[in-house]
């Protein structure tokens, strides 16, 4: 397991900006119920009743929190449940509270899925309408070092792994480079595992919109195919989707490796990544894809 310790903001002034955020929102403030939970590099969110507070740790932080934020809000009504803002941002020095409707359902097991459901999510954020120049979206490959990602991933991840698998890594790299452009549509990033919540079999919300981008759709298509199933995935998707999409999934585990680089994560967080990817490259058929929030962002497994 790699595991990613990150400084937890001066806890009385976190509460003390949570109680405000509340407040603002109007809110119960009863920090005995409260629920802390660590949320990666960025943030830490706050569980209380029917809002969810994120604290941005830094200043990029909370204007990536902001910039975010303002892009859930702009997005239209979905068939399921998305954290629109209850109160605007409040702020305290660098930290930055943003207070959330908090969403119902649980993540789905992985390993399989419902088909439909599936399709109709794929579907609507196919039919989101976006300006790929807007503001409010993140780069692309975000996570891996945006624009440089590729010479993150070969010059810098790449020697990191066992010799044996270097090869396989640099033509996983190479082959998602050499994609031809695809119509660009509203990607959400890391739209699997507990970023996406059920209920009786629908997708009831979608949570964790920061690296929401104007992009490939192969990206979350290949995210929902490695946690429920390839099998699944190809019955609601054009094969030619299906295939940029396992060009994706080829470089998961090179993506954990390079998230750790470009956020300048210690030396020995590094290396804890590499080892994880090279194990999951030694035994592709048998990896199972965490979401960034449970890899790179928090804990590798």
């Amino acid at each position: 397991m790699v595991e990613t310790r990150y400084v937890t903001p001066d806890r009385p002034r976190a509460e003390a900006l949570v109680a405000a955020a509340l407040r603002a929102a109007g809110q119960p403030v009863v920090p005995g119920e409260w629920q802390w939970v660590e949320h990666g590099s960025a943030n830490l969110v706050v569980l209380a009743g029917t809002a969810a507070v994120r604290v941005g740790r830094t200043a990029s932080a909370a204007a990536e929190s902001r910039r975010a934020q303002a892009l859930i809000d702009a997005l239209p009504d979905l068939p399921f449940a998305v954290p629109r803002a209850l109160a605007d941002p409040l702020s305290d020095g660098d930290m930055v509270a943003i207070v959330q409707r908090r969403l119902e359902g649980i993540p789905h097991p992985s390993g399989h899925g419902e088909a439909t459901a599936l399709e109709r999510l794929l579907d609507a954020l196919a039919a989101v309408p976006i300006d790929p120049h807007d503001p409010n979206l993140a780069i692309p490959h975000a996570f891996m070092g945006g624009g440089e990602w590729h010479p993150v991933i070969v010059e810098h991840a790449v020697p990191l792994l066992s010799p044996e698998v270097r090869d396989a890594a640099r033509q996983a790299a190479d082959a998602l480079a050499g994609l031809d452009p695809a119509p660009y549509a509203l990607v959400h990033g890391d739209l699997a595992g507990s970023n996406v919540l059920w209920r009786g079999g629908t997708v009831a919300g979608v949570i964790d919109w920061d690296l929401a981008s104007a992009g490939d759709p192969a990206v979350d298509v290949a995210a929902l195919a490695v946690w429920h199933g390839w099998e699944v995935i190809e019955r609601v998707r054009p094969p030619e989707v299906v295939r940029r999409a396992r060009v994706v999934a080829a470089t998961h585990p090179l993506q954990v490796i390079a998230f750790s680089i470009v956020n300048e994560r210690p030396e020995a967080e590094v290396l804890r990544a590499a080892a994880w990817a090279t194990a999951r490259l030694h035994s592709p058929d048998g990896m199972r894809r965490r979401t960034a929030h449970e890899t790179g962002r928090e804990t590798v497994r």
